[in-house]
Order: C-alpha cells, then structure tokens, then sequence
C-alpha cells in the first residue's frame, strides 16, 4: 500500500520548518509555555537533532509514497540507537485528505518489519496528551505504556 522514499534536501528544508511550527504548537497546547517559548524551545530541540542535516547519524527521514499512485501521502522520521539494539519514532504525519484510510497503520507496520528486519528489538514513542488518534493507533498497533507524564495548571 505505501513505500518509503527517502527525503531529498529540498524536502527535508520543507520538513524541519513544519516540524519546528507544528511542534511549537503541540509544546503550546500541552505545557505551559507561551508560543513565543514554545517555538523557540521547538527550533533549539529539532537543531540539535538535526545536527548535521540529513546526514545526520541515526537520524531517518522520509516520505511516504502511495505504492500504486506514486502519491505523496505522509512523513515518516524515526531514529535508530544500536546501543540499546531499538528505534525511536519521533513523527509520522499523514495528510489530511488521506487519514483514515489505513495509510498510518500500514506505515507504521512497514516499519516495524524493517527494523525488524535489521535485528532491532523495539520501538519507542511519545504521544501528545491531546493526540487522542495517535494514542488509539498505537495502542491498536500493540504499543503500551512505558511512563505517564501529568501536570495540573495552576
């Protein structure tokens, strides 16, 4: 249903300001910084990341392709860590007009088989507390729980 395409540099420039504006938005949403804090915490965290563009070590980045239409349906970004022999998925996001059509649970189970594949033994995540249909989606894809973070605003 999809295939994984490698992201060209143009692309990732594309993708790194999205991530830095729609992660400042979630930091807003969730904790208690202003969207001025959050966006500057946002390009500090996704810099150091990214420290050497795309050729940064760990670091994968791509798109993800419809397999038959050759439609450009999401973005994938995930990090492999050999010390611990496991993956890390920072980011999935499927386009608008083709959520709910099985392409982020296909992408995900594509995943899951190549780093399997590759000898890795888990993956880790974080959710967003508001991000309910992320949190359904994976905890359908078998994910469970590792820690909780709460807060209360005063």
């Amino acid at each position: 249903m999809i295939k994984l395409s490698n992201m060209d540099e143009i692309e990732f420039i594309r993708y790194k300001e999205f991530l830095i504006s729609d992660n400042a938005n979630e930091i807003t949403q969730n904790f208690n910084l202003t969207a001025e804090q959050a966006l500057e915490e946002s390009k500090m965290m996704i810099d150091d990341m990214f420290k050497d563009g795309l050729a940064t070590e760990g670091q994968c980045v791509h798109t993800i392709i419809h397999a038959d239409s050759n439609e450009h349906v999401g973005l994938l970004w995930y990090s492999v860590i050999p010390e611990i022999n496991g993956a890390y998925l920072y980011h999935i996001l499927i386009d608008e007009n083709h959520r709910g059509k099985g392409f982020g649970t296909n992408t995900i189970e594509k995943l899951q088989d190549t780093l399997k594949e590759q000898g890795i033994k888990s993956i880790g995540l974080s959710v967003f507390g508001k991000n309910e249909g992320a949190y359904r989606l994976y905890k359908k894809l078998g994910y469970y729980n590792t820690r909780i973070s709460m807060e209360k605003t005063l």
